[in-house]
């Protein structure tokens, strides 16, 4: 009697322990399948792809070499203090603002915020300190212009979806009538100059140097005849609204890094001469 009850003690745990091994195998097997299934996103970092346009000394671009310029260098330094692997692009102005506004983890550098984009956009943070803009002439042209309302007589020549082009659309002035409106920035110098019925063009008075070289100009054959006060140039780091909160508050975090720890001073001090409005 006794060995038969040893037996049948020694079958219940045999079938327990078979039991317990069938228990672990099926939770195993669950959790792999859950982690497979899971989103990439969750099982390693996103990777974000960052556009820009050529538009010195912001951005640089130049044949056969990485990209260089102030702007340039913030955004590397801030992505080397994120967790994020990334890409960095040059194409055109529109090409750019377009990727960035409807492709994923997609980010754009240089952009104006402006309030007619404060929706278009979720906003790391800015890259440069404010910079004013102003209205460009040849000086054999002889235009005086003493407010916007004087403006509105002449041809002035943008880039679309250039915050300049928005900014005077803004400001009450109509593609067709007093804006003659390009698809890309590099041409606006060379316009003003060749085309007569081009009066003024609109920039920032940093980059309308290196435009004017672009273009192969002299800058002392322009003239600075009105600046917009109220439509300052503010560089700002911006993403795609369909860019998770966790990356932008991740990024604009490491971006205000460089400005606490001197950073930012530190490269701005590197572009300082490129940097400062001619006085002209």
């Amino acid at each position: 009697m006794q060995k038969t009850q040893n037996n049948h003690n020694v079958i219940t745990r045999h079938k327990q322990s078979n039991a317990s091994l069938y228990i672990k195998k099926i939770s195993y097997i669950a959790l792999t399948l859950l982690w497979v299934s899971l989103p990439i996103s969750a099982n390693k970092s996103p990777f974000i792809h960052i556009v820009t346009e050529h538009l010195p000394p912001y951005q640089i671009v130049t044949k056969n070499k990485p990209l260089s310029g102030f702007a340039v260098d913030i955004i590397k330094e801030t992505m080397a203090r994120s967790q994020y692997a990334y890409s960095m692009k040059n194409y055109s102005w529109l090409r750019s603002y377009n990727l960035a506004q409807v492709k994923a983890n997609h980010c754009i550098f240089s952009v104006v915020r402006l309030k007619s984009r404060e929706n278009m956009f979720k906003w790391v943070g800015p890259i440069s300190n404010v910079n004013n803009t102003a209205m460009w002439a040849r000086k054999d042209r002889h235009i005086k212009i003493s407010n916007l309302n004087d403006a509105k007589k002449y041809i002035i020549a943008v880039s679309r979806n250039d915050f300049t082009h928005i900014g005077l659309i803004e400001r009450g002035f109509n593609e067709g009538e007093n804006l003659y409106v390009l698809e890309h920035t590099k041409s606006l110098v060379s316009l003003l100059i060749t085309r007569p019925e081009i009066d003024l063009i609109l920039i920032d008075n940093t980059t309308i140097k290196f435009r004017t070289e672009l273009a192969g100009a002299n800058i002392n054959e322009l003239q600075r005849v009105y600046e917009i006060k109220d439509l300052p140039l503010n560089f700002f780091f911006a993403c795609s609204k369909r860019t998770d909160d966790n990356i932008i508050k991740n990024l604009s975090n490491k971006l205000q890094s460089l400005y606490q720890d001197g950073s930012y001073d530190a490269i701005w001090e590197k572009w300082r001469n490129k940097l400062t409005s001619p006085e002209l």
